[in-house]
Protein backbone atom coordinates (compact mmCIF):
# COMPACT_ATOMS: atom_id res chain seq x y z
CA UNK A 1 0.00 0.00 0.00
CA UNK A 2 0.97 3.63 -0.52
CA UNK A 3 0.29 5.48 2.77
CA UNK A 4 0.35 9.16 3.73
CA UNK A 5 0.83 9.54 7.49
CA UNK A 6 0.41 12.92 9.22
CA UNK A 7 1.56 13.41 12.80
CA UNK A 8 4.07 14.95 15.22
CA UNK A 9 7.28 13.61 13.78
CA UNK A 10 9.66 15.75 15.79
CA UNK A 11 9.41 14.94 19.51
CA UNK A 12 8.85 17.65 22.11
CA UNK A 13 11.70 18.46 24.53
CA UNK A 14 12.64 15.74 27.03
CA UNK A 15 10.86 13.06 25.01
CA UNK A 16 12.89 10.59 22.90
CA UNK A 17 11.51 9.86 19.43
CA UNK A 18 11.40 6.12 20.23
CA UNK A 19 8.81 6.88 22.92
CA UNK A 20 6.40 8.30 20.35
CA UNK A 21 3.46 6.10 19.41
CA UNK A 22 3.33 7.35 15.81
CA UNK A 23 7.03 6.68 15.32
CA UNK A 24 6.76 3.09 16.51
CA UNK A 25 3.78 2.41 14.25
CA UNK A 26 5.40 4.18 11.28
CA UNK A 27 8.66 2.25 11.46
CA UNK A 28 6.74 -1.02 11.25
CA UNK A 29 4.54 0.30 8.43
CA UNK A 30 7.61 1.32 6.44
CA UNK A 31 8.88 -2.25 6.42
CA UNK A 32 5.96 -3.49 4.31
CA UNK A 33 4.37 -0.37 2.77
CA UNK A 34 5.44 2.79 0.92
CA UNK A 35 5.19 5.62 3.44
CA UNK A 36 5.14 9.41 3.24
CA UNK A 37 5.43 11.32 6.52
CA UNK A 38 3.95 14.83 6.73
CA UNK A 39 4.28 17.28 9.62
CA UNK A 40 4.73 20.88 10.76
CA UNK A 41 7.53 22.04 13.05
CA UNK A 42 8.07 25.28 14.96
CA UNK A 43 11.64 24.41 15.92
CA UNK A 44 14.16 26.64 14.10
CA UNK A 45 16.97 24.09 14.51
CA UNK A 46 15.70 20.81 13.09
CA UNK A 47 18.54 19.79 10.77
CA UNK A 48 19.66 16.84 12.89
CA UNK A 49 16.16 15.55 13.61
CA UNK A 50 15.09 15.89 9.96
CA UNK A 51 18.22 14.11 8.80
CA UNK A 52 17.50 11.23 11.18
CA UNK A 53 13.90 10.93 9.97
CA UNK A 54 14.99 11.11 6.34
CA UNK A 55 17.53 8.33 6.79
CA UNK A 56 14.81 6.02 8.08
CA UNK A 57 11.71 7.06 6.13
CA UNK A 58 13.14 8.86 3.04
CA UNK A 59 9.87 10.44 1.86
CA UNK A 60 9.00 13.53 3.93
CA UNK A 61 6.70 16.51 3.40
CA UNK A 62 7.06 19.17 6.09
CA UNK A 63 6.96 22.89 6.71
CA UNK A 64 8.48 25.13 9.36
CA UNK A 65 6.44 27.86 11.01
CA UNK A 66 7.94 30.75 13.02
CA UNK A 67 7.19 30.15 16.68
CA UNK A 68 6.66 33.76 17.79
CA UNK A 69 4.41 34.62 14.86
CA UNK A 70 2.36 31.45 15.26
CA UNK A 71 1.88 32.20 18.96
CA UNK A 72 0.40 35.55 18.02
CA UNK A 73 -1.87 34.10 15.36
CA UNK A 74 -2.96 31.41 17.83
CA UNK A 75 -4.01 34.05 20.33
CA UNK A 76 -5.93 35.92 17.64
CA UNK A 77 -7.65 32.69 16.64
CA UNK A 78 -9.15 32.33 20.10
CA UNK A 79 -10.77 35.73 19.72
CA UNK A 80 -12.15 34.90 16.29
CA UNK A 81 -13.68 31.57 17.24
CA UNK A 82 -11.03 29.20 15.88
CA UNK A 83 -8.97 26.51 17.60
CA UNK A 84 -5.56 27.84 18.60
CA UNK A 85 -4.03 24.41 18.06
CA UNK A 86 -5.22 24.22 14.47
CA UNK A 87 -4.17 27.80 13.77
CA UNK A 88 -0.73 27.30 15.28
CA UNK A 89 0.02 24.27 13.09
CA UNK A 90 -1.47 25.69 9.90
CA UNK A 91 0.90 26.03 6.96
CA UNK A 92 -0.43 27.01 3.57
CA UNK A 93 2.86 25.87 2.07
CA UNK A 94 2.36 22.36 3.43
CA UNK A 95 -1.31 22.36 2.44
CA UNK A 96 -0.36 23.23 -1.15
CA UNK A 97 2.35 20.56 -1.34
CA UNK A 98 0.07 17.88 0.10
CA UNK A 99 -2.66 18.83 -2.37
CA UNK A 100 -0.12 18.49 -5.16
CA UNK A 101 1.05 15.11 -3.88
CA UNK A 102 -2.48 13.82 -3.59
CA UNK A 103 -3.24 14.86 -7.18
CA UNK A 104 -0.16 13.17 -8.62
CA UNK A 105 0.19 10.15 -6.33
CA UNK A 106 -2.36 7.45 -5.71
CA UNK A 107 -2.46 6.94 -1.95
CA UNK A 108 -4.31 3.89 -0.66
CA UNK A 109 -4.66 5.24 2.87
CA UNK A 110 -4.29 8.50 4.79
CA UNK A 111 -3.50 8.10 8.48
CA UNK A 112 -3.63 10.97 11.01
CA UNK A 113 -2.06 10.60 14.46
CA UNK A 114 -2.37 14.17 15.76
CA UNK A 115 -5.44 16.38 16.02
CA UNK A 116 -3.34 19.36 14.90
CA UNK A 117 -2.96 17.69 11.47
CA UNK A 118 -6.66 16.90 10.95
CA UNK A 119 -7.10 20.19 9.08
CA UNK A 120 -5.00 18.85 6.19
CA UNK A 121 -7.17 15.81 5.46
CA UNK A 122 -10.81 16.82 5.87
CA UNK A 123 -11.00 17.91 2.23
CA UNK A 124 -9.10 14.93 0.83
CA UNK A 125 -10.86 12.90 -1.85
CA UNK A 126 -13.34 10.67 -0.01
CA UNK A 127 -12.37 7.68 -2.15
CA UNK A 128 -9.11 7.61 -0.16
CA UNK A 129 -9.75 5.83 3.16
CA UNK A 130 -8.92 7.85 6.27
CA UNK A 131 -7.77 6.30 9.55
CA UNK A 132 -7.45 8.44 12.69
CA UNK A 133 -5.37 7.38 15.68
CA UNK A 134 -6.67 9.51 18.57
CA UNK A 135 -4.39 7.84 21.15
CA UNK A 136 -5.47 9.59 24.39
CA UNK A 137 -7.30 12.40 22.49
CA UNK A 138 -5.65 15.81 22.24
CA UNK A 139 -8.79 17.75 23.18
CA UNK A 140 -9.02 15.74 26.39
CA UNK A 141 -5.61 17.08 27.41
CA UNK A 142 -7.06 20.61 27.30
CA UNK A 143 -10.06 19.52 29.36
CA UNK A 144 -7.82 18.01 32.02
CA UNK A 145 -5.86 21.25 32.22
CA UNK A 146 -9.16 23.08 32.72
CA UNK A 147 -9.99 20.82 35.66
CA UNK A 148 -6.67 21.59 37.34
CA UNK A 149 -6.52 25.29 36.47
CA UNK A 150 -8.15 28.41 37.84
CA UNK A 151 -10.10 31.28 36.30
CA UNK A 152 -9.49 32.79 33.76
CA UNK A 153 -7.21 30.04 32.36
CA UNK A 154 -9.92 27.41 32.75
CA UNK A 155 -12.15 29.33 30.35
CA UNK A 156 -9.43 29.32 27.70
CA UNK A 157 -8.72 25.60 28.20
CA UNK A 158 -12.39 24.63 27.94
CA UNK A 159 -12.91 26.78 24.86
CA UNK A 160 -9.88 25.31 23.11
CA UNK A 161 -10.97 21.78 24.05
CA UNK A 162 -14.42 22.34 22.53
CA UNK A 163 -13.06 23.80 19.29
CA UNK A 164 -10.44 21.11 18.86
CA UNK A 165 -12.98 18.41 19.65
CA UNK A 166 -15.21 19.70 16.83
CA UNK A 167 -12.36 18.97 14.40
CA UNK A 168 -11.81 15.55 15.97
CA UNK A 169 -15.51 14.73 15.58
CA UNK A 170 -15.40 15.76 11.91
CA UNK A 171 -12.40 13.49 11.32
CA UNK A 172 -14.03 10.60 13.18
CA UNK A 173 -17.16 10.84 11.03
CA UNK A 174 -15.02 10.86 7.89
CA UNK A 175 -12.80 7.95 8.96
CA UNK A 176 -13.19 4.30 8.04
CA UNK A 177 -11.31 3.28 11.21
CA UNK A 178 -10.52 5.11 14.44
CA UNK A 179 -7.99 4.01 17.04
CA UNK A 180 -7.44 4.90 20.68
CA UNK A 181 -4.82 3.84 23.21
CA UNK A 182 -7.26 2.97 25.99
CA UNK A 183 -10.85 1.92 26.51
CA UNK A 184 -11.43 5.22 28.33
CA UNK A 185 -10.24 7.22 25.33
CA UNK A 186 -12.31 5.08 22.98
CA UNK A 187 -15.37 5.78 25.12
CA UNK A 188 -14.77 9.53 24.81
CA UNK A 189 -14.58 9.28 21.02
CA UNK A 190 -17.83 7.30 21.03
CA UNK A 191 -19.50 10.17 22.91
CA UNK A 192 -18.88 12.67 20.12
CA UNK A 193 -18.95 10.17 17.23
CA UNK A 194 -21.19 7.25 18.30
CA UNK A 195 -21.16 5.53 14.90
CA UNK A 196 -17.39 5.50 14.54
CA UNK A 197 -15.71 2.08 14.18
CA UNK A 198 -13.33 2.11 17.18
CA UNK A 199 -10.34 -0.12 17.83
CA UNK A 200 -8.24 0.03 21.01
CA UNK A 201 -4.50 -0.55 20.62
CA UNK A 202 -2.66 0.38 23.84
CA UNK A 203 0.72 2.06 23.85
CA UNK A 204 3.60 -0.35 23.85
CA UNK A 205 6.80 -0.54 25.88
CA UNK A 206 10.22 -0.07 24.32
CA UNK A 207 11.76 -3.17 25.84
CA UNK A 208 15.05 -2.72 24.00
CA UNK A 209 15.58 0.79 25.38
CA UNK A 210 14.84 -0.36 28.93
CA UNK A 211 17.42 -3.12 28.61
CA UNK A 212 17.80 -6.64 29.95
CA UNK A 213 21.12 -6.26 31.80
CA UNK A 214 20.37 -4.70 35.19
CA UNK A 215 23.17 -3.27 37.32
CA UNK A 216 21.52 -3.16 40.73
CA UNK A 217 22.57 -0.74 43.43
CA UNK A 218 24.02 -2.22 46.62
CA UNK A 219 21.56 -0.04 48.55
CA UNK A 220 18.12 -1.70 48.88
CA UNK A 221 16.11 0.57 46.59
CA UNK A 222 12.37 0.76 46.02
CA UNK A 223 11.44 2.63 42.84
CA UNK A 224 8.07 4.15 42.00
CA UNK A 225 8.03 5.05 38.30
CA UNK A 226 5.15 7.49 38.00
CA UNK A 227 4.01 10.94 36.89
CA UNK A 228 4.36 13.76 39.38
CA UNK A 229 2.28 15.84 36.99
CA UNK A 230 -0.90 13.86 37.71
CA UNK A 231 -3.05 14.39 40.80
CA UNK A 232 -3.98 10.72 41.27
CA UNK A 233 -0.40 9.55 40.80
CA UNK A 234 0.83 12.11 43.34
CA UNK A 235 -1.81 10.96 45.83
CA UNK A 236 -0.63 7.35 45.45
CA UNK A 237 3.01 8.36 45.92
CA UNK A 238 2.29 10.33 49.11
CA UNK A 239 0.18 7.55 50.59
CA UNK A 240 2.82 4.91 49.82
CA UNK A 241 5.58 7.04 51.36
CA UNK A 242 3.46 7.59 54.48
CA UNK A 243 2.03 4.10 55.07
CA UNK A 244 4.39 1.52 53.52
CA UNK A 245 7.94 2.87 53.56
CA UNK A 246 8.17 3.26 57.37
CA UNK A 247 7.46 -0.49 57.74
CA UNK A 248 10.04 -1.34 55.06
CA UNK A 249 12.72 0.87 56.66
CA UNK A 250 12.03 -0.62 60.09
CA UNK A 251 12.84 -4.11 58.78
CA UNK A 252 15.53 -3.13 56.27
CA UNK A 253 17.55 -0.21 57.67
CA UNK A 254 19.05 1.88 54.89
CA UNK A 255 16.30 1.08 52.38
CA UNK A 256 15.34 4.05 50.27
CA UNK A 257 12.47 5.09 48.01
CA UNK A 258 13.21 6.65 44.62
CA UNK A 259 10.27 8.37 42.92
CA UNK A 260 10.99 8.55 39.20
CA UNK A 261 9.09 10.99 36.99
CA UNK A 262 9.56 12.34 33.48
CA UNK A 263 7.88 15.53 34.63
CA UNK A 264 9.94 18.09 36.58
CA UNK A 265 9.15 18.85 40.22
CA UNK A 266 7.75 22.38 40.37
CA UNK A 267 5.61 22.30 43.51
CA UNK A 268 7.53 22.95 46.76
CA UNK A 269 4.59 21.69 48.85
CA UNK A 270 4.70 18.39 47.01
CA UNK A 271 8.43 18.13 47.60
CA UNK A 272 7.78 18.62 51.32
CA UNK A 273 5.02 15.99 51.32
CA UNK A 274 7.47 13.49 49.82
CA UNK A 275 10.32 14.33 52.18
CA UNK A 276 12.48 11.30 52.77
CA UNK A 277 12.16 9.99 49.21
CA UNK A 278 14.75 10.55 46.51
CA UNK A 279 13.01 12.53 43.76
CA UNK A 280 14.43 11.70 40.33
CA UNK A 281 12.34 14.14 38.28
CA UNK A 282 12.52 15.61 34.80
CA UNK A 283 14.14 12.41 33.50
CA UNK A 284 13.02 11.43 29.97
CA UNK A 285 14.67 7.98 29.98
CA UNK A 286 13.72 5.85 33.00
CA UNK A 287 16.00 2.97 31.98
CA UNK A 288 19.16 3.80 33.98
CA UNK A 289 17.26 4.41 37.24
CA UNK A 290 15.15 1.28 36.83
CA UNK A 291 18.15 -0.91 36.06
CA UNK A 292 19.87 0.21 39.26
CA UNK A 293 16.84 -0.34 41.53
CA UNK A 294 16.03 -3.46 43.54
CA UNK A 295 12.22 -3.60 43.64
CA UNK A 296 9.52 -1.60 41.83
CA UNK A 297 6.16 -0.74 43.36
CA UNK A 298 2.78 0.11 41.86
CA UNK A 299 0.49 1.29 44.69
CA UNK A 300 -2.42 2.06 42.36
CA UNK A 301 -5.14 3.16 44.77
CA UNK A 302 -6.21 6.33 42.98
CA UNK A 303 -4.40 6.09 39.64
CA UNK A 304 -5.03 3.47 36.94
CA UNK A 305 -1.85 4.15 34.95
CA UNK A 306 0.04 0.90 34.37
CA UNK A 307 2.37 1.82 31.50
CA UNK A 308 5.03 3.57 33.53
CA UNK A 309 4.29 2.17 36.95
CA UNK A 310 4.21 -1.53 36.08
CA UNK A 311 5.13 -2.38 32.49
CA UNK A 312 8.33 -0.32 32.21
CA UNK A 313 9.83 -1.74 35.43
CA UNK A 314 8.82 -5.25 34.35
CA UNK A 315 10.56 -4.70 31.01
CA UNK A 316 13.70 -3.72 32.95
CA UNK A 317 13.53 -7.11 34.75
CA UNK A 318 12.47 -5.56 38.04
CA UNK A 319 10.17 -7.54 40.34
CA UNK A 320 7.05 -5.46 40.97
CA UNK A 321 4.75 -5.35 43.99
CA UNK A 322 1.34 -3.93 43.00
CA UNK A 323 -2.14 -3.46 44.41
CA UNK A 324 -4.80 -5.90 43.20
CA UNK A 325 -6.45 -3.32 40.95
CA UNK A 326 -3.77 -4.11 38.38
CA UNK A 327 -5.40 -7.49 37.76
CA UNK A 328 -8.33 -5.70 36.12
CA UNK A 329 -6.03 -4.00 33.60
CA UNK A 330 -3.32 -6.57 32.91
CA UNK A 331 -3.64 -10.32 32.39
CA UNK A 332 -0.77 -11.08 34.77
CA UNK A 333 -0.39 -14.10 36.98
CA UNK A 334 0.08 -12.88 40.58
CA UNK A 335 2.96 -14.69 42.23
CA UNK A 336 4.63 -15.35 38.88
CA UNK A 337 5.10 -12.11 36.93
CA UNK A 338 4.55 -9.84 39.94
CA UNK A 339 3.44 -9.86 43.57
CA UNK A 340 0.10 -8.42 44.73
CA UNK A 341 -0.74 -6.79 48.06
CA UNK A 342 -3.31 -4.25 49.24
CA UNK A 343 -2.79 -3.90 52.99
CA UNK A 344 0.17 -1.57 53.73
CA UNK A 345 1.83 -4.08 56.06
CA UNK A 346 1.45 -6.95 53.55
CA UNK A 347 2.77 -4.66 50.82
CA UNK A 348 5.83 -3.81 52.93
CA UNK A 349 6.49 -7.43 53.85
CA UNK A 350 6.47 -8.49 50.19
CA UNK A 351 9.04 -5.79 49.43
CA UNK A 352 11.17 -7.01 52.34
CA UNK A 353 10.85 -10.59 51.10
CA UNK A 354 12.15 -9.56 47.68
CA UNK A 355 15.00 -7.61 49.25
CA UNK A 356 16.09 -10.79 51.01
CA UNK A 357 16.20 -13.13 48.01
CA UNK A 358 18.34 -12.58 44.92
CA UNK A 359 16.92 -15.75 43.38
CA UNK A 360 13.28 -14.70 43.83
CA UNK A 361 13.98 -11.26 42.37
CA UNK A 362 15.72 -12.76 39.35
CA UNK A 363 12.97 -15.34 38.79
CA UNK A 364 10.08 -12.85 38.94
CA UNK A 365 12.04 -10.22 37.00
CA UNK A 366 12.77 -12.64 34.16
CA UNK A 367 9.13 -13.72 33.92
CA UNK A 368 8.06 -10.07 34.07
CA UNK A 369 10.22 -9.09 31.10
CA UNK A 370 9.03 -12.07 29.06
CA UNK A 371 5.42 -11.09 29.79
CA UNK A 372 5.99 -7.53 28.53
CA UNK A 373 7.87 -8.69 25.42
CA UNK A 374 5.09 -11.09 24.50
CA UNK A 375 2.04 -8.96 25.32
CA UNK A 376 2.97 -5.28 25.64
CA UNK A 377 6.03 -4.50 23.53
CA UNK A 378 5.84 -2.03 20.67
CA UNK A 379 6.42 -4.95 18.30
CA UNK A 380 3.28 -6.60 19.63
CA UNK A 381 1.18 -3.41 19.41
CA UNK A 382 2.52 -2.53 15.96
CA UNK A 383 1.52 -5.97 14.70
CA UNK A 384 -2.06 -5.15 15.70
CA UNK A 385 -1.77 -1.77 13.97
CA UNK A 386 -0.54 -3.43 10.77
CA UNK A 387 -3.44 -5.85 10.91
CA UNK A 388 -5.91 -2.95 11.07
CA UNK A 389 -4.18 -1.22 8.14
CA UNK A 390 -4.21 -4.45 6.14
CA UNK A 391 -7.97 -4.69 6.55
CA UNK A 392 -8.54 -1.35 4.81
CA UNK A 393 -8.77 -1.27 1.03
CA UNK A 394 -9.33 1.48 -1.52
CA UNK A 395 -11.48 0.93 -4.60
CA UNK A 396 -9.39 -0.04 -7.65
CA UNK A 397 -7.94 2.87 -9.60
CA UNK A 398 -8.78 3.60 -13.23
CA UNK A 399 -6.17 2.19 -15.60
CA UNK A 400 -4.70 5.62 -16.40
CA UNK A 401 -4.34 6.52 -12.72
CA UNK A 402 -2.92 3.13 -11.74
CA UNK A 403 -0.06 3.65 -14.16
CA UNK A 404 1.24 6.65 -12.22
CA UNK A 405 4.15 6.12 -9.86
CA UNK A 406 4.56 8.10 -6.63
CA UNK A 407 7.36 10.65 -6.65
CA UNK A 408 9.45 10.92 -3.50
CA UNK A 409 10.35 14.48 -2.54
CA UNK A 410 11.68 16.23 0.49
CA UNK A 411 10.93 19.91 0.74
CA UNK A 412 11.01 22.67 3.31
Amino acid sequence: MNILMLGRWLPPPRRPVRAMREYQFARHLARVHRLTLAFVTDNPDTAGAISTLRSEFQDLEFAAVPRAWKSLTGALSLATGESCTLSYFRSEALRTRLSDRLRRTRYDLVCVSSSSMIQYVLDVDKTIPLMVDFAEIDSEWWLQRALRGSFPSTRFFRTEAARLRAAEAAAARRAVRCLASSTEAAGIVKQFAPEVPMIVIPNGVDVDALGSSPVRSKTPTVVLNTSLGGDTEVADAIEFQRTVMPIVCERVPGARLVILSREPMENPRLRAALAGAVLATGIPDPGPVLRQSTVAVAPLRHSTEVQRTILEPMAAMLPVVATSGVLQRLAVNPGRELLVADDPKDFALKIVRLFGSDALRAEIGSRARSFVVEHHSWNHMAAQFLQVVGGISRPPAPASEAAQEPVARVRL
